[in-house]
Parts: structure tokens; C-alpha cells; sequence
């Protein structure tokens, strides 16, 4: 199922806010390429988009939290690097041919993402509305 942009996704920073929304864009991709059975070529690509942004979008968050002096950094880095290699992981498995791609590996990315947001991501933007 598609994710939908909601305001209690918003972390009530223009850029992040947009960022987020582009990270679910192309997870909405990579889910409806599953649906449509795309050839596992297309959904490598997916994968590696997926993998680019996400590294793209941390470094993002990071610098605005570092400009924040939000205490919690560390923190919030670990759990950036986790799902990181989360996505290398599944994409050199998808490469040599160990995993499939499938509903599970997509439920886990968009679950992590929506609870992440919701969850950890919601407490810098409580920090910085201070």
C-alpha cells in the first residue's frame, strides 16, 4: 500500500518536509513497480534511488541537526546508519541474486521510514520549536 503524505509526517522544516516527501515518492515507486511486476532491472534501480537518496537526505538531516546543536545526534546518526545497510544489504543480495524482492523487504523500508519520521525525526522538530 502506498504511503500518503499526512502533517503528522511534517517535522516543520520546508526542506526536510520536502525531502520526506521525495524519499516516500520513490518508495511509492519501488512498491507500485512490485505490483506491476516490474523486471527485477527496474526494481535494482528503484533500489539503488532508494539507497542514493536516503544517503542524500541523512547527510541533509544531520547538517540541520548539527546547526540545531540538537543532544541527541548520535543517536539519531545510529539509527541512520542501521537503515542504511538495511538498503546495501538488500541491494547486493537483489544483485547477486540471494533475495527476491518482495512485499516483505517493501513493508520493512516504508515501516521504518513512517515510524522513523513519526518517531525520532518528530523529536528534533519538538527541539527546535523551542
Amino acid at each position: 500500500m502506498a504511503i500518503r503524505w499526512t502533517d503528522d509526517l511534517s517535522v516543520k522544516n520546508e526542506m526536510l518536509d520536502a525531502e520526506h516527501q521525495k524519499w516516500i515518492l520513490i518508495l511509492n515507486d519501488f512498491y507500485q513497480g512490485l505490483m506491476d511486476k516490474k523486471p527485477k532491472e527496474k526494481l535494482l534501480e528503484l533500489v539503488i534511488a532508494m539507497l542514493d537518496y536516503t544517503k542524500y537526505h541523512f547527510a541533509s538531516e544531520e547538517k540541520y541537526m548539527k546547526s540545531i546543536n540538537y543532544p541527541k545526534l548520535a543517536e539519531h546518526q545510529e539509527k541512520h546508519r542501521f537503515y542504511e545497510a538495511k538498503i546495501s544489504e538488500y541491494h547486493e543480495r537483489i544483485k547477486e541474486g540471494k533475495m527476491v524482492l518482495s512485499l516483505e523487504v517493501t513493508n520493512f523500508l516504508k515501516t521504518w521510514l513512517i515510524n522513523h519520521i513519526r518517531g525520532v525525526d518528530q523529536q528534533y522538530a519538538a527541539f527546535s520549536a523551542k
